[in-house]
């Protein structure tokens, strides 16, 4: 029995309490490191005990120790969300290079949906860093390049470069390209024709971070996907929600949603719909 799995999710569990973090001081332009997890309502530092995740949320009852206040209960469900998706990647994955570098995909991806979705901005803070990491460290995404690149060695690097590290970079600046450079070109031609902003700046640079992970292709798909989905919803905001054609929706939550799809069955999808 595999038990990676299980434990790499337990670690997801604790990598969403730091995600929670994130996600409330971020728009605040706090720092993620100090001061520690502490109470929104009365300040109160939390004790280690009452910091376990989702454990200490239940035992509580959803209520801060001290203040009683209630405590979102966005806390657990995104620790159950980095669980699950520590979880996924390791069963897709294994214990190999892939399975660590889209658990650290997915991560950011959380926090931007929920930082879109509560304060519509995707902080720089983590699509800028998060577009770099997705380039740099692209060779990782084939399990195959990891092994075999155990056996390079740095004369061989810079007397014959291998074409197996030269183009997976290749391929995820392309796809960063592709990616931000579509929606830059979308929210440019928007801003002409109806004389105001569509697409915030943000979302192109998420963009470029979801093509600089998963490459061009899975870009595109990412694209079209958060674009039917966002569709979608504002259609049934404008028919049962009171909403208007006007009325903004944070569309990075919709890429997002997009991009996790896009991760696990985004190749699948491509496939069914060119027939290869």
């Amino acid at each position: 029995m595999d038990l990676f799995p299980y434990f790499w999710a337990a670690f997801g569990l604790v990598i969403g309490s730091f995600l929670n973090v994130c996600i409330y001081r971020l728009p605040r332009h706090q720092s993620v490191v100090v001061p520690g997890s502490h109470c929104p309502h009365c300040g109160k530092s939390v004790r280690p005990y009452d910091n376990v995740p989702v454990l200490s949320y239940l035992w509580l009852r959803g209520k801060c120790r001290f203040c009683r206040q209630p405590i979102s209960f966005q806390y657990p469900l995104v620790e159950s969300l980095a669980g699950l998706s520590f979880y996924a990647c390791a069963s897709v994955w294994s214990i190999t290079p892939p399975a660590f570098m889209n658990s650290l995909f997915l991560a950011l991806i959380l926090v931007l949906i929920l930082t879109d979705y509560n304060n519509q901005i995707l902080p720089n803070a983590l699509t800028l860093p998060g577009m770099i990491a997705g380039i740099a460290l692209s060779p990782l995404q084939s399990s195959d390049f990891f092994r075999d690149s155990l056996s390079y060695n740095l004369s061989s690097l810079v007397s014959a470069p291998h074409a197996e590290i030269v183009l997976p970079w290749a391929g995820s600046l392309m796809g960063a390209l592709v990616g931000g450079g579509l929606l830059f070109l979308v929210a440019a031609l928007y801003q002409i024709l109806r004389k105001r902003q569509g697409l915030g700046m943000g979302d192109v640079k998420m963009m470029a971070m979801v093509g600089a992970f998963l490459g061009w292709r899975l870009a595109l798909l990412t694209i079209f996907l958060g674009s039917l989905l966002g569709s979608i919803v504002g259609l049934i905001l404008v028919l049962f929600g009171g909403r208007t054609l006007q009325s903004k929706l944070a569309f990075g939550t919709f890429l997002g949603a997009a991009a996790a799809v896009s991760l696990f069955f985004g190749l699948a999808i491509i496939q069914w719909y060119t027939g290869s």
